[in-house]
């Protein structure tokens, strides 16, 4: 038995709200670059803290007198 071969036709329809839709899209993409660019800058922030020295007390400075 032979497969029966398709044919698909591709057109393209304006629709009254197709401006709408592009505009919905672009913020849309707007809105992933901010939040990728955010995300970038948290995750660099955190390399550098990550980076640094961890000290485990506080530098007091020394005195005579006692506060007790």
């Amino acid at each position: 038995m032979k497969a029966k071969g398709w044919k698909v036709y591709r057109f393209a329809v304006e629709g009254e709200d197709g401006q709408r839709r592009w505009d919905e899209a672009y913020q849309f993409l707007l809105r992933c670059i901010v939040e990728n660019r955010e995300k970038s800058h948290e995750s660099e922030q955190e390399e550098r803290n990550g980076s640094g020295t961890v000290c485990s007390c506080i530098n007091h400075t020394t005195t005579t007198g006692s506060d007790h």
